[in-house]
């Protein structure tokens, strides 16, 4: 019993592991579950047993992705939670340049093939998953900004800083996916390691930060914390 227990358990981590791995770099509709099962070794019966089917392998397996990606790269980027304020900013942002730019970071990749071509099976995952991490950064925003923030100017700095990481990464993601000498119409490419990038995004940020904060309004921004962050 313990070792047919045992089986079950590794033959389900095989399965989100091989199914992570082709979702990114397929995308739902053009990854099998012949293929999943070949690639992990298990039966073609498997999928449906541990999951239930293609679907809920395929949200499963981007939380499986997640959790890794996060577990490799801590939000708090290592920086203590009784830090200073920019410090604490300094890690978050470290810690998602990293993330980002590490190719091993599939549950990005999957995410990007899901918006090139959705399903919305990945929604509620996703929304369950990154709300904690959106909540704590908008409570980091929320102090270095003040009492005085508004809940709009709180969102704003917050999706600034994000936006900052999440487009310039990608950008480079698809850089380094594309094959060589490839022609691109796009902008130029950043050529810029992750470090320089992390401490560029955090004194752009920290300084947009502090000039809202100089000239912002008089409501409490605090409060969006009180509800949901979407």
């Amino acid at each position: 019993m313990t070792t047919t227990r045992a089986d079950g358990v590794e033959t389900r981590k095989r399965l989100l592991d091989a199914a992570g791995v082709l979702f990114a770099e397929k995308g739902f509709r053009d990854t099998t579950t012949a293929a999943i099962c070949r690639a992990a070794g298990a039966n073609i019966a498997a999928v449906n047993y541990h999951f239930g089917g293609k679907e809920d392998l395929y949200a499963a397996a981007w939380r499986h992705e997640f959790e890794r990606s996060i577990a490799a790269y801590p939000p708090d980027g290592g920086v203590a939670p009784d830090a200073p304020a920019e410090e604490r900013l300094r890690g978050h942002i470290q810690a998602q340049v990293k993330r980002f730019m590490d190719s091993e970071s599939r549950d990005l990749d999957i995410a990007h093939r899901e918006m090139s071509h959705p399903t919305g099976l990945l929604a509620e995952v996703m929304h369950r998953s990154i709300t904690p991490l959106r909540r704590t950064h908008l409570a980091l925003v929320c102090e270095l900004l003040g009492p005085r923030a508004t809940e709009q100017e709180v969102q704003l700095c917050e999706m600034s800083t994000h936006a900052q990481c999440f487009v310039a990464l990608m950008h480079e993601r698809h850089r380094r996916g594309g094959p060589p000498g490839a022609r691109r119409h796009a902008p130029p490419m950043l050529a810029i390691d992750g470090p320089a990038l992390a401490a560029h995004i955090t004194r752009f940020s920290l300084a947009g930060i502090r000039e809202v904060r100089r000239t912002t309004g008089w409501s409490a921004g605090a409060r969006i914390l009180k509800g949901d962050a979407r």
